[in-house]
């Protein structure tokens, strides 16, 4: 772990933002940040929707495709994109930064990553990409780790398709005065 003093935490959060900044500087130096969004997407580019598909299924688990089947991938994408478009200038850039990271494959591979791309990765190796982040002594990782969990998850959940399978039985009907 890390020392729990104040001295500590300054450390690992100076730490950590050279550690985001270096990869992402490197990553923006090989060009991943000038990729322009995919078509028919605000802030997503097709590096970042192949990452995010990869790892839907790991982190959704068996409620993944659902009821949605085909359509669940593009239908989650488009809401991680909208919401995307929702956060705050600083937060939509630090995101936006650890997808870049996630496209280069020598720093994806250093951060505990496969070298190879996304799509090709097995839930195996997405599964213990997910694990080394969650159980990081680095802060960095694990909120990476909490950060793409909370924004699949809140997308997915999200979906009046999805209500079924969480119990919700939907927002309450207006009664009629």
């Amino acid at each position: 772990m890390f020392n729990t003093s104040r001295r500590g935490f300054l450390q690992l959060s100076a730490s950590s933002a050279a550690a985001l900044t270096v990869g992402a500087s490197l990553a923006s130096l090989s060009g991943c940040s000038k990729v322009p969004v995919a078509n028919g997407y605000k802030q997503l580019r097709a590096g970042d929707i192949e990452f995010l598909s990869a790892l839907a299924p790991v982190i959704l688990n068996k409620s993944y495709p659902g009821t949605l089947a085909d359509a669940a991938p593009e239908r989650l994408t488009k809401a991680l994109d909208t919401l995307i478009g929702t956060l705050q200038e600083y937060s939509r850039g630090q995101l936006m930064q650890l997808f870049d990271v996630m496209q280069v494959a020598p720093i994806r591979s250093v951060m505990g990553a496969q070298w190879g791309s996304w799509s090709d990765a097995s839930a195996e190796q997405i599964e213990g990409f997910l694990q080394d982040w969650k159980t990081s002594s680095l802060q960095l990782k694990r909120m990476g780790y909490g950060s793409l969990c909370k924004l699949l998850t809140m997308c997915w959940y999200s979906q009046p398709e999805t209500f079924v399978s969480t119990g919700y039985p939907g927002a309450p009907k207006k009664i009629p005065a």
